[in-house]
């Protein structure tokens, strides 16, 4: 199959400009060591997503730019799943790119519409799986060990893994929020009783906010009761005297009224002037009734002025507690009010919280409890699938176990996996981290990933030197392996191995050389004739020789006969 047609890139390292063409099925990528290979690989990590360094920039070049185009059946699950991520194929082509500068700006595009870098990475993972050689030491670690396993246990595996650790991490998120409110809980019992004192003992004092004024003034008045009085009833014996006699106004206004009333008899003109002071004698009466009403409230009263002086206290102690102003203090009793209900709600929630987390634990319980049942019995299947494997990668006596080995209860789960490995009859399977060599880790990475080449719906697998430390017959076998996968998925190979090379459907060659007194990369795609060459290189170093010619040709009608055999 073809799904990675082509790989455009430009100013990426030392490669200026290249346009890299890619076949069907089985694929590699030879050339001499430091030739830029994993420099492909690298091109291809950044189209799909993976992170862009600003050292990737060619050396005087203002920007990097990487382009892959992949060629996707629209009616294919892929091509509708990748329509309802919003990025149909466009005439049965997906293309993906990447442009970069060198301070590190970025510009992502899915068929030429500006996506994020992490939209273009969550697509790339569904078109390239891309293992490194720190890939295959990753299969060391004891978290990507249970990954794989639950990869080969199936959907309903990886899926109920998932839903486990998003459980798990939901209940870590309550567990420390209801530690933080049993921490609170004294401080919060404490401000609860505080707040309620506060709120009854202002609504206690029935506060208003006009009576401050008032109850001032009432206290000045009977605070100055006895000079009052003296002074009213001289102002009340000016104004009126005693009947009205003697030199009050009252009386010199009779007496003026008298006068006026026999001069306007004599002078008409004198009448409105009498009349004016007839009314101005009303005034005066009027003034005098009203400083006697006045005189008769101004009378001492010791207990009135005893309720208002403590009203005032009261008042003047709530002020210095909670504001300036009996405004101040009402407003006050509302915040307090305010506070004192988030208080009790965050005492409901404790309990909520509480609850909410039991039932977490116990969901999360039964989901492991059905996790573990299918890792055991994925355990056994994924170490035979692999032992097979390992067989036709020329290790026939190898052997391979999957254990699972009780854990504390975590985001995996309540086991961790462990991947035994033993090369040779008569020793242990024993952690594979601690036995296996340079080489049998590549093969038993290359035997896991063929084990879930059926299970992975990737279908561009990439692999970076999975023959590293490898030769003859070993090298043979994995040449085999990798064809054989091909034929599943398209395979892309960076080799050494002229074996493995040999085996490929499709064959790219790197070469660096010097132009204008700059290095560059160059790729291409090798002819028959080329390939011959190319493969005797592998084989006789420096110099290509007649014998390395026809041991390349050999080599060839070799692998094809191999892969028809297959």
């Amino acid at each position: 199959m073809r799904l990675l047609r082509e790989l455009y890139v430009e100013n990426l390292a030392l490669l200026e400009k290249a346009r890299v063409p890619f076949g069907r099925g089985f694929n590699v990528l030879t050339g001499e060591t430091g030739a830029g290979k994993s420099l492909v690989l690298d091109a291809l990590g950044v189209a799909v997503g993976q992170r862009a360094t600003s050292e990737l920039v060619r050396a005087g070049a203002a920007q990097a730019r990487v382009e892959a185009s992949f060629e996707v059946d629209e009616s294919s699950p892929l091509g509708q799943q990748l329509a309802a991520m919003g990025s149909a194929p466009e005439d049965g082509l997906v293309i993906l790119s990447r442009e970069f500068t060198a301070s590190g700006r970025s510009r992502s595009r899915i068929n030429g519409r500006m996506v994020t870098t992490g939209e273009l990475a969550r697509l790339g993972e569904l078109l390239v799986s891309i293992h490194t050689q720190h890939e295959s030491q990753r299969l060391l670690l004891p978290s990507a060990q249970l990954a794989l396993l639950d990869a080969f246990a199936g959907e309903e595996a990886v899926k109920l893994a998932a839903e486990v650790a998003r459980t798990w991490q939901e209940m870590q998120k309550l567990s420390q929020e209801l530690e933080a409110l049993r921490q609170g809980e004294r401080q919060r019992l404490h401000e609860l009783d505080l707040l309620r004192f506060q709120i009854d003992e202002i609504a206690a004092a029935r506060l208003s906010a006009d009576e401050e004024p008032e109850l001032l003034a009432e206290h000045a008045r009977l605070s100055n009761a006895a000079r009052l009085q003296e002074l009213l009833g001289e102002a009340l014996e000016s104004l009126a005297g005693q009947g009205g006699l003697d030199g009050s106004a009252a009386s010199m206004a009779a007496a003026a009224g008298r006068a006026l009333s026999e001069a306007a008899a004599l002078d008409p003109e004198a009448a409105p002037l009498a009349g004016e002071l007839r009314t101005l004698s009303e005034q005066l009466a009027e003034l005098a009734r009203a400083v006697r009403r006045h005189l008769e409230r101004c009378e001492p009263n010791p207990s009135r002025q005893a309720e208002v002086e403590a009203r005032l206290d009261l008042i003047d102690r709530l002020k210095r507690k909670y504001g300036q102003t009996i405004e101040a203090v009402l407003a006050y009793q509302d915040e307090a009010r305010q506070r004192l209900s988030d208080l009790v709600q965050q005492s409901a929630r404790s309990g909520e919280v509480e609850r909410a987390l039991e039932e977490l634990q116990a969901r999360y319980q039964e989901m492991s409890h059905r996790l573990s049942a299918i890792r055991r019995d994925a355990a056994r299947r994924l170490g035979e699938a692999v032992e097979t494997e390992l067989r036709d990668l020329a290790m026939p006596k190898a052997r391979f176990e999957v254990v699972l080995e009780a854990a504390e209860p975590g985001p995996s789960g309540l086991e961790r996996a462990s991947f035994l490995f033993s090369a040779n009859p008569g020793e242990p399977p024993r952690p594979l981290a601690r036995v296996a060599s340079g080489g049998e880790l590549s093969r038993t990475m290359l035997a896991c990933r063929t084990v879930l080449a059926g299970l992975d719906p990737v279908p561009v697998l990439v692999f970076d030197e999975p023959d590293a430390g490898l030769g003859g017959r070993a090298a043979q076998a994995v040449a085999e392996r990798l064809a054989r996968l091909g034929r599943l998925r398209q395979v892309l190979v960076v080799t050494h191995l002229p074996q493995v090379a040999s085996m490929a459907d499709f064959h790219l060659s790197v070469r660096k050389l010097e132009k204008d007194g700059a290095t560059q990369v160059e790729v291409g795609a090798l002819s028959a004739e080329e390939r011959v060459q190319e493969l005797a290189r592998m084989l006789g170093g420096a110099r290509v020789t007649e014998s390395a010619e026809r041991h390349a040709t050999e080599l060839l009608r070799l692998a094809g006969q191999a892969k028809a055999a297959t």
